[in-house]
C-alpha cells in the first residue's frame, strides 16, 4: 500500500456522538491525522458534523449520499429495470463482490438484492474513500430523509437495511482478488470509471483525485474469473477498448446510455 495521506479532522460542534465518530476515524487504517490548527491549505479536510462526515481539499467536496441509489431502488421496487442488475443477474442469497466501491450506488443496489441471506463485500484502495464510506453506510439510518410518498419510503427503508450489510475493506483489488480462494464468490463487479473523470458530472469529479485510476490488468481479470461462480462484470465507458483488451462480451442494449457492460459468464 502506498504511504498514509494525512488528513485534517475537524468536528463542528462540541458534541459527544461527534467526538466518538471523530476517533473512530482516527482508528482507520491507511490516512494519518493531524490537527485542525496546524492544517496547511493543501491537506485534505474531513469535517464531522451532525449532517455526517465530509471530505474537503479546496473547492472539492465528497460525502456520502445514496442519491443514484435511491432512485434506482425505487424503480427496481416498482418492477422496473436496472441495466447493473441486468448485467450481474443477482439473486436472492447471492454472494457478490464489488472491487471498486467507490461511493457505493452499485453495492447498495447489490446488496438491496441478495438481501439478508447474502453477502456484499466493497473493496476500496483509497483509505480515504474506505473509511468516508464505510461510515456514511453505518450511519445512514441517521441521515434526514423525509419521504413524500409510500414509494420513497420504502425504497429509503430498504436501503438503509442494506447499507448495514455491506463489509467495507480498504485494500487492493489485486491482492485481494490473488489470495481468495477459486469458486468462492458469485458474481465478481469492477467498474473502474473513475480514473477518466466525467467533465458533465459534479458528484464524481471530487472523487477522481481521491481514487485509483490504474486500468484494470489481465491478471486481475484472470483471478476474478478464477474465483467467481457466476460470472464476472465489468462497467465501462460507451465503445471503450477496455472489453475486447480484457476479454469481455459486450451486454446488449442501453443504446442511449454513455456507459456500456461486458460480461465473462463462467
Amino acid at each position: 500500500m502506498d504511504q498514509p495521506i494525512p488528513i485534517c479532522l475537524r468536528v463542528t460542534q462540541p458534541d459527544i456522538e461527534l467526538w466518538e465518530r471523530l476517533q473512530w476515524f482516527r482508528q482507520q487504517p491507511g490516512c494519518s491525522w493531524v490537527d485542525q490548527q496546524n492544517n496547511l491549505r493543501s491537506l485534505p479536510e474531513l469535517k464531522i458534523s451532525r449532517r455526517g462526515a465530509e471530505l474537503i481539499l479546496g473547492k472539492s467536496r465528497l460525502a456520502f449520499h445514496p442519491n443514484m441509489a435511491l432512485i434506482r431502488a425505487i424503480n427496481i421496487l416498482r418492477g422496473g429495470s436496472d441495466r447493473f442488475l441486468d448485467a450481474t443477474q443477482l439473486k436472492a442469497g447471492d454472494s457478490f463482490l464489488d472491487a471498486t466501491l467507490g461511493l457505493a450506488s452499485d453495492a447498495l443496489i447489490g446488496a438491496l438484492v441478495v438481501g439478508e441471506s447474502g453477502h456484499v463485500l466493497g473493496l476500496e484502495k483509497s483509505p480515504i474513500l474506505a473509511a468516508v464510506i464505510q461510515d456514511g453506510l453505518k450511519h445512514l439510518s441517521e441521515t434526514s430523509f423525509q419521504a413524500r410518498t409510500e414509494h420513497k419510503k420504502k425504497a429509503w427503508t430498504s436501503l438503509v437495511h442494506a447499507a448495514s450489510r455491506i463489509d467495507v475493506r480498504w485494500t487492493d483489488h489485486k491482492e485481494f482478488l490473488s489470495r481468495c480462494p477459486s469458486k468462492s464468490i458469485d458474481v465478481i463487479y469492477f467498474d473502474p470509471m473513475f480514473r477518466r473523470t466525467f467533465r458533465e458530472s459534479d458528484g464524481i469529479q471530487p472523487l477522481h483525485q481521491w481514487s485509483e485510476h490504474s486500468p484494470l490488468d489481465r491478471q486481475t481479470v484472470k483471478d476474478a474469473c478464477r474465483v467467481a461462480r457466476k460470472r464476472v462484470v465489468l462497467k465501462e465507458r460507451k465503445d471503450s477498448g477496455e472489453f475486447n483488451r480484457l476479454g469481455f462480451k459486450l451486454m446488449s442494449g442501453g443504446r442511449y446510455s454513455s456507459v456500456d457492460y461486458g460480461l465473462i459468464i463462467i
